[in-house]
């Protein structure tokens, strides 16, 4: 039997229908207009597959490096460096950090624990747990030089600069913005 297209139940329906398209073209504008004005749209991968998370959110906005010097406290997308542990990402792969030391920072780390400019900031959580090293594996106190930069994830389960090493300014391709 067909429904009657004055009932409550087809307004409904109609109504419904109508939102869900409009709501479909708002985003489709909003998709493209992130991608006519450079940015893109970015997936923590890590919590799609079930595995700790390397970011604070799931989604997140990026877009290429404009050519300045990243600042501390910003987020950014480098290049996976070559690690030759095994885990984490591969290299070449796209990651998102926090730029924790820049360039001229005095960075230490002892046993499990981090400074940067004197200043306690981490631990090293995943030191008892990768493959072939120990705690004082990762021990060294460095400047970092005209373009390294030290990058750290948001999580204690973050493989960063902690366990490889700074990154070069080259490996740095843009900076990130958390969404949701």
């Amino acid at each position: 039997m067909p429904m009657d297209k004055n009932s409550q139940t087809w307004r409904v329906v109609r109504a419904t229908g109508i939102a869900l398209l409009a709501l479909l073209v708002m985003l489709a504008l909003v998709v493209l207009g992130l991608l006519v004005s450079g940015y893109r749209i970015g997936l923590d991968a890590q919590r799609l597959i079930g595995k700790p998370a390397c970011m604070p959110s799931l989604v997140y906005l990026w877009t290429k490096t404009d050519g300045s010097a990243p600042e501390r406290g910003e987020y950014i997308v480098a290049r996976m460096p070559k690690t030759n542990f095994g885990i984490g990402g591969r290299e070449g792969d796209r990651i998102v950090k926090i730029v924790a030391a820049v360039p001229g920072d005095n960075v230490r780390i002892a046993g499990t624990e981090m400074w940067i400019n004197g200043e306690h900031k981490d631990r090293l959580w995943l030191a008892k747990s990768l493959p072939g090293k120990g705690v004082g594996d990762y021990d060294v106190e460095m400047v970092l030089g005209e373009r390294q930069y030290f990058v750290m994830g948001t999580t204690q389960e973050s493989f960063d600069s902690r366990y490889w090493g700074p990154i070069n300014r080259e490996a740095i391709i843009g900076s990130a913005m958390p969404l949701f």
